[in-house]
C-alpha cells in the first residue's frame, strides 16, 4: 500500500536498490516532485524502505526527512549535456545482452537493473555496451501501471529508468561499487504507452573517489525524451 501523502513519501520495498534502501533514482524523483520545472536532488542517506518519511519545503528547495535524519534534498537547477547520438533500436537490443549485471550484481533485485526481478516487477533496464565501446545502452517499453491517468509516464519513472545505466557507463577499475550521490533529470518531451524507449548511458568524467556520468532516454523514432546528469560515489564492495 502506498503511504505517501502531500508531506510524507512511503518507498515501498518494491522499489528498492540494495534489498534495504530505496532505489536511488526512483527516491530522488519522488522528491523532485516538489520542485517546479528541473530539479537535482542530492541523497545524503540510504533512503530507508517502508517508512514514512517525512517532507519539509523550505526556500524553494524540499528536503526528505526519516525522523532527524536527511535523506535527501532537492532543488531547482537549470544544465545542459552534449548528448551522443543514440544507437538504433536493434543495436540497443544487442548491447544489453552484455549487460555486466548478468554476470556480477551487487544488488540483483534492484527495482531499475535487477535481473532477479520478473517482468512487470521491476523496470529490467540491463545496459550494456555498445560495439564502439564509448556508451552502455538498452531497450525498454514502459509497463500501462506505470502511466498515470492521462496517459504520461509518472515522474519518479523517468528519474528511475535514467539512474543506473550511468553506473554501467563508468569504466571499472577496482572491486568495488557506485552508489549514486547526485541526480539532476531534466524531462524533454512526455512518453506515452507503447512507446519503444533507447536507453544510454556514458561517462563524462571521474575525480578521485567520484564518477560523472550522463544518461538519456529517446524513443525509437529518435526523439529526446528525457536525459540526466549524476554524481556516483566508489565504496568498498563489502560495504552492503
Amino acid at each position: 500500500m502506498d503511504g505517501t501523502s502531500p508531506t510524507t513519501i512511503f518507498i515501498d520495498q518494491t522499489y528498492c536498490g540494495p534489498p534495504n534502501s530505496g532505489n536511488g533514482g526512483y527516491v530522488c524523483g519522488m522528491l523532485a516532485k516538489y520542485i517546479p520545472g528541473v530539479a537535482e536532488v542530492s541523497l545524503r542517506q540510504p533512503p530507508p524502505l517502508n517508512t514514512a518519511m517525512r517532507v519539509e519545503l523550505k526556500e524553494g528547495k524540499a528536503y526528505l526527512f526519516d525522523k532527524d535524519t536527511l535523506v535527501a534534498e532537492a532543488k531547482p537547477t537549470h544544465f545542459d549535456l552534449d548528448i551522443p547520438a543514440m544507437p538504433d533500436f536493434m543495436t540497443a537490443e544487442v548491447a544489453s545482452k552484455g549487460y555486466a549485471g548478468f554476470k556480477k550484481h551487487y544488488f540483483p533485485t534492484c527495482f531499475v537493473c535487477g535481473p532477479g526481478r520478473e517482468a512487470g516487477d521491476g523496470l529490467r533496464i540491463f545496459a550494456g555496451p555498445t560495439p564502439d565501446g564509448k556508451m552502455v545502452a538498452a531497450t525498454w517499453m514502459p509497463a500501462d501501471a506505470l502511466f498515470d491517468r492521462n496517459g504520461k509516464l509518472q515522474t519518479e519513472y523517468y528519474w528511475a529508468a535514467l539512474d543506473c545505466p550511468g553506473a554501467y557507463a563508468i569504466h571499472e577499475t577496482k572491486e568495488s561499487m557506485k552508489v549514486l550521490g547526485r541526480l539532476s533529470t531534466k524531462i524533454v518531451e512526455v512518453i506515452r504507452p507503447g512507446e519503444k524507449i533507447i536507453v544510454t548511458g556514458w561517462q563524462i568524467g571521474a575525480e578521485g573517489r567520484k564518477f560523472y556520468s550522463g544518461t538519456a532516454l529517446f524513443n525509437e523514432a529518435g526523439a529526446l525524451k528525457a536525459f540526466a546528469k549524476a554524481i556516483w560515489i566508489e565504496i568498498p564492495g563489502n560495504a552492503f
